[in-house]
């Protein structure tokens, strides 16, 4: 099935799925319809809904397909006993919070989950009704001294351990945490578990990478006003997240790398650590936000359990899929803290031309932008010579800088001058990590057998928008 098959067939679906609920509407089994004409209001009424839903964005008019979510499995809380273990309870529509820590740095807390839900409903589609029709409402239980409500019996069974958080059924545990907003963070990701998780419990749960990435994308927020799935800023006033630094450092680690392949395949059941979680949020954010993959992985909207997720992922193109693996390495090498969304992706499937000895090529690399297609890719293993000249302007704090390819060398960034013209041969399978290469003015290097040439001007990817000009680069491939 190829992309306009498979918007197709969404659509349709998503017109019967309304139709069938105008009808319900509009007449209860059995029952003629109370006004005149009414077969033919009928059918105008179903084409026009149907007619809507096919105009309208997929999460607009997400539904579940289960009939019911899964009963309510809280216990009654009792007060008194409350109480005497000294935890007092906070509550909300969608959040009731059991907790010993200080009122002052809970407040609130309760009503933050509120506005994730309403941002869950509107971007994944809203929960099945409950069999009695009650709202959708977690319990949570935030623990600076874990032996008081195990003390009230609140504590689930041995086997669940707790290391940060836990989420079971209706109910999630944590630990206090040292930041104000990685208590935060921890709360609403615990919570998005119990979200997701509502119609299907632990059975025919999606990959690890998805339930974990979607936990930790919609945990990564901003409190005022409250958005959620964002890349923060700056590091300030997001303290304790450090998702970016992990990968960061791991890239650095000398024989370190992260495939692709090796995320979404992991050979672990649970994750074990921080990195984990920071590559399924990379992942989850790469399909979510990169323009070009986000409406290819539109499917994966609203997804709850493993079958939806095999359906939706069936109906991605290979090409994708395999088009995903180089994105995935050249965002990993640039990612930062302000990620800027619109300049700083890399394209998906940009127009490649195999090349031999003795051609050549020239183009433009421009600074507002991040990773950019060279048009050469080879089947072989070659060198290409790289001549760069002119000048760009980079906007830095404090005015403008003038650079030239070889860089500005009273300013760093991740240990190259600023303004450098650098590239990176990518493997087209990659079954490692590729290197950044410096060029500067001139520089002849070597790309594997099957790779493609990238290149970029050195600079913060949350730097670029007010940045202009470029290099004008002559690529000449060489005899070996």
């Amino acid at each position: 099935m190829n992309r306009k098959d498979l918007c197709r067939t969404q659509q349709t679906c998503r017109a019967t799925q309304c139709c069938v609920a105008v009808q319900c509407c509009v007449a209860a089994p059995g029952q003629r319809l109370a006004f005149g004409k009414s077969r033919i209001l009928h059918l105008m009424l179903k084409g026009f809904v149907g007619l809507l839903l096919i105009l309208s964005p997929c999460a607009v008019c997400a539904q579940s397909e289960f009939a019911r979510r899964l009963p309510d499995d809280r216990p009654q809380l009792n007060q008194d006993q409350l109480s005497r273990a000294g935890l007092r309870v906070l509550r909300s529509k969608h959040l009731v919070l059991v907790t010993d820590i200080p009122a002052v740095d809970v407040a609130g807390l309760p009503q933050l989950a509120d506005s994730l839900y309403l941002q869950l409903c509107r971007e994944l589609g809203t929960p099945a009704a409950a069999a009695d029709d009650a709202e959708f409402q977690v319990t949570g239980y935030l623990m600076d001294a874990p032996e008081r409500f195990g003390d009230a019996g609140l504590l689930p069974p041995q086997r669940y351990v707790i290391r940060h958080g836990r989420h079971l059924g209706y109910q999630f545990w944590m630990r206090n945490q040292t930041t104000d907003y990685y208590r935060r963070h921890l709360l609403l990701h615990e919570f998005v578990h119990c979200f997701m998780m509502c119609e299907t419990g632990m059975r025919d749960i999606p990959p690890l990478w998805f339930t974990e990435g979607i936990a930790e994308y919609y945990a990564t927020h901003e409190q005022q006003p409250f958005r959620a799935g964002i890349v923060p800023a700056r590091q300030q006033g997001f303290e304790g997240w450090g998702r970016i630094g992990e990968l960061t450092e791991q890239l650095r680690q000398e024989g370190s790398e992260i495939l692709l392949r090796d995320v979404l395949k992991p050979n672990r059941r649970i994750f074990e650590s921080e990195l984990h979680y920071a590559q399924g949020w990379a992942m989850y954010w790469l399909i979510r936000t990169h323009p070009e993959l986000r409406d290819e992985f539109q499917s994966l909207t609203g997804v709850r359990s493993r079958g939806q997720f095999d359906r939706a992922v069936a109906r991605l193109s290979p090409q994708t899929i395999a088009r995903m693996h180089i994105v995935w390495l050249l965002v990993l090498d640039s990612l930062t803290e302000g990620f800027d969304v619109d300049r700083s992706f890399p394209e998906l499937d940009p127009p490649w031309r195999e090349w031999t000895a003795g051609e050549d090529r020239q183009l433009s690399v421009r600074a507002d932008r991040g990773w950019q297609p060279s048009g050469v890719s080879s089947s072989t293993a070659m060198s290409i010579e790289i001549v760069a000249e002119a000048r760009c302007i980079l906007r830095q704090e404090g005015g403008d800088w003038v650079s030239e390819p070889q860089g500005i060398t009273i300013d760093y960034v991740a240990g190259s001058p600023l303004g450098e013209l650098q590239a990176m041969a990518v493997p087209r399978e990659p079954a490692s990590a590729p290197q950044r290469l410096r060029i500067g003015r001139q520089s002849t290097i070597s790309i594997p057998a099957n790779s493609e040439l990238w290149l970029r001007i050195n600079d913060l990817e949350s730097s670029r928008a007010e940045n202009s000009g470029g290099y004008r680069v002559q690529l000449t491939a060489v005899e070996e």
